[in-house]
């Protein structure tokens, strides 16, 4: 299955689910609409949502108001993450357009992120089931956790493998996992088939992250939407700069240092990190363990009968891997 393919046995209720985050989104607050209806508009993927969606179907949802509602909860809250991510790195960009904090400033854009995590759990009530705002509840802490994590790491090259993945599960891979524990919930399945999908989930945007670090150093930023290397400069070692850094002399990691104290990149810098991660050849390793976390993914599907949906998302698992943005 292509990505077209794929999006395609969900098309009419992503379509339902973009004009409920529109509906959601608008308020007699004028900022909050501009930000709100700008996001909207930078677009990206709809990963969460579709995933959401395609765990419904394959745990028996036939499609309904709930899985639109919980599709358009998981946008509003990767979303709200964005905006108080793009805060805290002083990022300009976001998927090749100006950054909501570029354009609107801090203050006004921290209580707009705000705004949006609370405006996804008066959503998720409407659902009046415990259980889900048990997953929403547990995943958005997380989140916050993740980022506060990240920021005792910042600026540090002594980040080991482990604090990456606690990092990268926290702030990516368990709103995924959320995904796929609320598509067992609203197809009405047992406590362990929400667990593996769960599971399935979490593994599934472990890959993700560790693609998405690994395109920071092999893309460009016109693909990107944003310049390469960022995360470094953002004072963030990610898994391919870990497995360096580990192997790399005195020198080499001052380089690195020096980039992470400094928070400046010019192009002398840039091509140094990059020779280095080459020269360990890395980036070879951190993309067997995308490989690695997507097959264990894939496992996690051998329990449910053999459907389109299920075809689906084993294909996504090579898709989140295969991608080039």
């Amino acid at each position: 299955m292509t990505v077209d393919e794929i999006f395609e046995l969900v098309k009419g209720d992503l379509e339902q689910v973009e004009q409920e985050f529109g509906r959601q989104v608008a308020s007699p607050i004028e900022t909050i609409s501009s930000i709100g209806s700008y996001l909207q508009q930078s677009g990206g993927k709809r990963l969460r949502p579709a995933l959401l969606l395609l765990c419904a179907r394959l745990c028996g949802s036939n499609g309904n108001l709930s899985s639109i509602r919980l599709g358009a909860v998981v946008e509003f809250i990767h979303t709200a993450t964005l905006v108080h991510d793009d805060i805290i790195d002083g990022a300009d960009l976001r998927r090749g357009r100006a950054s909501a904090n570029s354009k609107w400033g801090n203050q006004t854009c921290v209580l707009t992120g705000d705004w949006l995590y609370m405006q996804s759990y008066a959503m998720a009530l409407g659902e009046r089931n415990f259980r889900v705002l048990e997953i929403l509840t547990e995943v958005t802490q997380k989140m916050v956790e993740g980022e506060l994590i990240q920021l005792h790491w910042l600026g540090r090259s002594d980040i080991d493998e482990d604090s990456y993945y606690d990092i990268a599960s926290r702030k990516t891979s368990y709103l995924f996992a959320a995904c796929g524990r609320l598509g067992a919930v609203l197809g009405g399945r047992p406590a362990r088939d929400e667990e593996t999908m769960g599971e399935f989930g979490r593994l599934l945007g472990l890959a993700f992250q560790v693609v998405d670090d690994l395109l920071d150093f092999t893309s460009n930023e016109k693909v990107l939407g944003k310049p390469v290397l960022s995360d470094l400069k953002e004072g963030k070692v990610t898994l391919p700069l870990i497995y360096a850094l580990a192997k790399s002399t005195d020198r080499e990691r001052a380089v690195v240092e020096g980039v992470l104290s400094n928070r400046e990149m010019d192009e002398s810098h840039r091509k140094q990190v990059l020779d280095l991660v080459r020269k360990y050849d890395t980036l070879p390793m951190v993309r067997h363990k995308a490989l690695e976390l997507a097959q264990e993914a894939r496992k996690r599907l051998a329990t449910f009968p053999d459907s389109t949906y299920k075809q689906a998302l084993t294909e996504m698992t090579h898709l989140v891997v295969d991608r080039d943005h």
